[in-house]
This record gives C-alpha cells, structure tokens and sequence, in this order.
C-alpha cells in the first residue's frame, strides 16, 4: 500500500512540475515609457492643435493655435521656452488653426494650418490648406502658400494637415478632406505633393476613404526600414462601434499612393491595439511617430476612466508597438489631468537619443486650453550597477546609484505622487530606492502608503506566482512584508530579518532605502548572468480607497509581464563578465550624428570606416551619448565597456 501512495506522490509531484513549466511563457517585448512628472512644463498659457519637432540645431520648436498660428523655442530641452511669437493671426473672417511643423533635410522648415471661415460665409472665402516657410531656422517667414481649397461653408471642409519627406526628397502634406463630398457626410484623407520643398503643391490624391464615414485627423510616418508609408488616423466606421477609433492605413513606399487607396475592406486598414477597447470607449485626434531605434510611439485621445465616460472629458493616452505600428499596448497617461479638466487635440514627438515628450491641450470642458509638455522615457530593461551603501534613508554624494539622480524609473501618473526609484547591488545585497512625493503620507493603519516590488529572481516568466518570483512591500511605519510565489498563489513569509529597510518620512515625501540578501531568493551569489524581471507598485492609501500606480501592461501575478531586470557585471569581483546578448545597445544615424543608447557602462569607443581607418576615438563617454561625424558612413563601433567586455557593431 505504502509503495502506491509513493507512486502516486511521485506522480503528482511531476504532474505539478510539468505544470509549472508549462506556465513558462515567453517574457514581454518592447518599450514602455515612465514619464518624468519633474519635467512637466506650460509651453503657451492658451491654445491648442499643439505639435512639438526638434529642429538641426537641437532646439525645440513648438507650434500651436493661439490667436492664430503661434511659435515658441527652447534651446534646453524644453525646461524654458522664448516668448510667442504670433505669424499669421486669425480674425474676424478667418481662423488659422491646426498647426504643423516639419523641418525638410535641407534645413526648411514648413508649418502647415488650416484655413476656417467664420460665419457668415462667402465663396470667396474656402475652407483650405496653407503652408508658410523658413529658410534661415525660422528667422523670416514666407507669405502663405497655397496647398489646397475645399468648399466655402463648415460641411465641405478640408481639416488637419500633417508633413511627411520621403527619402527621394518629396514633401507629402496629408489632410481631412470633405471637399469631394458636397452631398453627404463623408470625408477621406487626401494628399498633396511638393518636390520642390514646400514651395509648391499638387493636385490632392485619395489615400483612404470609407464610404458612408469619416476618415480624419492623419498623421503619416515612414517604417524605419523604409518599406511602408503609414498613415494614423480616425476612423468612425468599424462595425459595432458607433464612434472613432485610432486605425492606420499603409501602402508600399514604391507604390506611394499611386494605384488607389484604401478602402472599407481594404487588409492595409487594421485598429491600432494589440487588446481591442471596449466599444462605449472612443480613441480619436490620433497621432504617430518613431524611435530612433524604430519602435513607434502612438497618442490618441479617449474618454476611458473619465467621469460618466463623457466625451467632453477627454484624456490622453500613449501606447507603443515595433518597427512595423501594429498591435500598439502599453499604454499609459502622460499627464495627471484632474477629474474636471479635459486633454484633447494632443501630440506626441520624439526628440534627443529617444525621449518621447507629449504635448497636451489642458483645461475644462467646454473651456480654453493651456498646453502643457511632459517628457517619457522608453524603457525595456532596468538594471542594477554593482556598489555598496549605507542603508539608513539618506542619500550622500558618496553612495553612487546606478544612476546619477537616483531617477532610474519614474513613475507616480496615477497617484499624482512624483516617485524615483533605482537599484545597485554587491556580493551581498540588493538595493532598492525609492523617493516618494506625498502630502498625505499614511503610516499608522493597517493599510498604509508603500511602495511594493516584485522579483522574479529564476527567469520564471510565468502566468501565475511560482517559486523564484517574490514580493517585498516597503510599509511607511518602517516594516517590510515579504510574500514568495508557490503553485500559482502568493505566500506570506516570515523570516524578513536579514532584510535591511530605512526610511525618512518628512512633511510632504519620504525616501527609503532597502537592502534584501541573495540569500532571500536562495542564491549564494549575485545572478549577474540570468535574466531577471521586476514590477513596480506604488501604494497610495487615501481617505475611503487606495490607489496605485505601476508599470503599463504589467500584471503583478504573471512575470511574463514584468520587466526585464539585469545586473551589470563588476571587473572587480569575482563574478563572470558576461552578458547574454548586446542586441539592447541601440545606434542610429541622423544628421550626420551618430546616437548610441547603451544599458551598460563605455569606458571607450572607436569608430572604425569600412576600410578599417580610426575615424573617431573617445574615452569616458557612459551610457547614451552622440558623435558627431563629417559625413553619415558606414562602419564598425567597437566599445570598451567598463567591465572589459568588447562590443562591436556594424553601422
């Protein structure tokens, strides 16, 4: 009898091994963006159609509908911005709106607007698309130049333009038409091209129309491999919706628009998510663009968690996808826009070595906007430097965090609590940090404010919570609660006596620092050649309910979703110098402007041409930097980094 219940035992025990590697999933991929709420900043007190690009010269250049078409520079990075300047003004007959901006290769720049009547209207006053254009980085400015008219009354207008330069030079201009439709409601998405930089138009084609609907509000971006031409747009014809819907369109870069366009039933017309909204949510005032290294970043405006899902309430929202603008997630909210305001007719931009900054239409329903620019950081894996500190809740010059400000991931969108959160690591511990900007910190209930990190130590990447994945909760009353993953639930352990935790709690933040053994996850010795990941909640205890922020698209059950989590290696211990793979140090060219984003540590680089010359030798350089060269070439990087490892790359 015994030998069949340990049979039997032998048997389940397999059985719920088996199970257990069969929740391993593959972990998640891509970018998610932690936006900065320190970088927050008004760009123009009133306005709105805001659209933000960084010009040759690295400042930023911001334009918008204040009074008429308006412009604003920075020359930091967006922390202060020059006074408006106003170029063409609207009036009593005419609104010029809708501002966009495109600096050429060549150094133009042209902003496009739309051309609106006011009632009473006339025909010789016609809904219509305008270009103006600098040569000399927008010191002067051309008369307006005529891209397109449609009709003269609100019905039959043209709306929206948005810039577009292929790689042969030509110069699209994408807008809302109704102009072909003067019998119905309908609307397509028309195109003119220039050829010779803006200076003048041709003839519009169709690029999308579904017969019946309204397709509107485009934006176009080129693939990073050049393949496709992808159009962002409204779309308020998808069965079952009854409302607008970010979609995109796409044709051939070779075709180019040249033999038709895309219809109802056209493949080339996909929504944009990877998880379908539900259908009482719209996702309308659609815009696009790319990271350096390819992946594109999408905003729209939506009605989801505003009050009664009023329209009027509207926020933004951003979400990411590959190199191909398909199946878009990770979605967050850029701005902490209050219940009883709205951010409508908002934008994203990219700028630097890959910062996304968006711009927001900010004020009340049915009230004049202010547009307010955050800055987002695109990130798919956190790391950990290796050093030692003092764990007692103060940061001193001496302790070096893996990075500079302490600022590694931020975070703090939903409870409106600025958060900064970093880690470093020895042969002992692991460190965790976090400063929280709160004024109402609650430490002495049951449920108190915290911040709570999850780890999965053995590359689990799991569905459910399995050996190797656990969970600290750092409370405000100085406690920790540690809780470790078994057989697809969560639970409490008690030896949290080897875990060092301090915190200084003052009247509106407060600032731990935790150190947790190896030996917590059952290593002797610091994993600095696995795969990790983490998740990140932030525990926000007020009056009648708890809110809490963490990282888009993770699930605090499934470390499948969390983030990828690395350790650097250290040439002064004895642990392996090894990375896995070094397909996350991103280059690209722009500008004759080499960019590199590296997770780990340069110490060196040098540029070599294809023919194996030393064009370029720099020591010290860190993590993301930029060299300019003379002229955009092929070559190999060859990088030193700091633990001695050698990394070359073919450009």
């Amino acid at each position: 009898m015994q030998r069949y219940k340990n049979i039997l035992i032998t048997l389940l025990t397999a059985l719920i091994s088996v199970c257990c590697i069969c929740q391993q999933v593959t972990p998640y991929q891509g970018s998610r963006i932690f936006w900065d709420m320190s970088s927050q900043t008004t760009i123009f007190s009133s306005g709105t159609y805001a659209r933000l690009i960084q010009l040759q010269d690295s400042r930023l250049m911001a334009v918008t509908d204040a009074g008429g078409i308006s412009v604003k520079y920075s020359n930091n990075l967006g922390s202060m911005w020059s006074n408006m300047q106003l170029l063409i003004a609207s009036n009593s007959s005419v609104t010029n709106t809708n501002a966009e901006v495109i600096q050429l290769t060549d150094g133009t720049i042209l902003i496009g607007y739309n051309v609106r009547p006011r009632e009473p209207y006339s025909e010789d006053r016609k809904f219509g698309i305008r270009v103006l254009r600098s040569t000399n980085n927008g010191i002067t400015w051309s008369e307006p130049i005529f891209v397109y008219d449609a009709s003269h009354i609100w019905n039959d207008g043209c709306w929206e333009p948005a810039f577009l330069e292929l790689p042969s030079g030509e110069v699209q201009c994408y807008f809302a038409n109704e102009g072909p439709y003067t019998t119905n409601n309908d609307q397509e998405i028309s195109m003119c091209r220039s050829f010779d930089n803006g200076l003048t138009w041709s003839e519009p084609v169709t690029v999308c129309y579904r017969q019946g609907f309204r397709d509107g509000m485009p934006v176009p971006l080129l693939l990073q491999d050049e393949s496709e031409i992808v159009v962002i747009i409204e779309d308020n014809g998808w069965a079952g919706r009854n409302n607008f819907a970010a979609t995109t369109v796409r044709n051939s870069i070779d075709d180019n628009w040249e033999n038709g366009y895309v219809d109802a039933n056209s493949p080339l017309r996909e929504l944009i998510f990877e998880t379908i909204p539900p259908t009482n949510f719209y996702s309308a005032a659609p815009y696009l663009r790319k990271l350096p290294w390819g992946e594109t970043v999408a905003s729209y405006q939506s009605n989801e968690n505003r009050p009664n899902h009023d329209l009027e309430y509207a926020d933004m929202y951003v979400v990411v996808s590959d190199e191909k603008a398909r199946n878009f997630k990770a979605k967050s909210a850029p701005f902490a826009v209050a219940q009883n305001q709205k951010c409508i007719w908002n934008s994203v931009s990219v700028i630097d070595t890959g910062i996304v900054v968006a711009i927001g239409s900010i004020g009340p329903p049915y009230g004049a906007n202010h547009i307010e620019m955050i800055k987002g950081y695109p990130i798919w894996k956190a790391i950990a430097k290796y050093g030692t500190i003092t764990v007692d809740g103060i940061k001193t010059p001496e302790e070096k965090w893996t990075t500079k400000d302490v600022n590694q991931l931020p975070m703090g969108q939903v409870t409106k609590n600025r958060t900064f959160l970093d880690f470093l690591y020895d042969n002992n511990y692991l460190y965790f940090t976090a400063r929280v900007i709160d004024r109402d910190i609650i430490n002495n209930t049951s449920s108190n404010d915290g911040v709570r990190l999850f780890i999965d130590t053995d590359n689990v990447s799991g569905l459910t919570p399995q050996k190797g994945m656990y969970s600290f909760f750092f409370d405000t009353n100085g406690t920790v609660r540690f809780q470790y993953g078994e057989d697809g639930i969560w639970k409490t352990g008690t030896n949290t006596s080897n875990i060092q935790y301090a915190i200084n709690i003052h009247s509106n933040y407060y600032i731990f620092e935790a150190a947790v053994p190896w030996s917590q996850f059952g290593k002797s010795t610091p994993p600095t050649d696995e795969r990790m990941a983490i998740a990140i909640e932030i525990v926000n205890r007020q009056q009648y309910t708890v809110i809490t922020d963490k990282i888009p698209d993770v699930n605090n059950n499934a470390s499948w979703t969390w983030l990828e989590f690395r350790l650097i290696p250290s040439p002064f211990v004895g642990i392996k110098n090894s990375y896995e793979d070094f397909s996350d140090i991103k280059t690209f060219f722009e500008n004759n402007i080499l960019h590199i984003y590296s997770p780990y540590p340069v110490k060196e680089l040098n540029f070599y041409s294809i023919d194996g010359k030393l064009v370029k030798k720099i020591k010290g350089i860190g993590q993301n930097f930029q060299i300019p060269l003379s002229v955009q070439e092929c070559g190999i990087i060859n990088l030193l980094l700091e633990n001695g490892q050698i990394v070359n790359i073919k450009i």
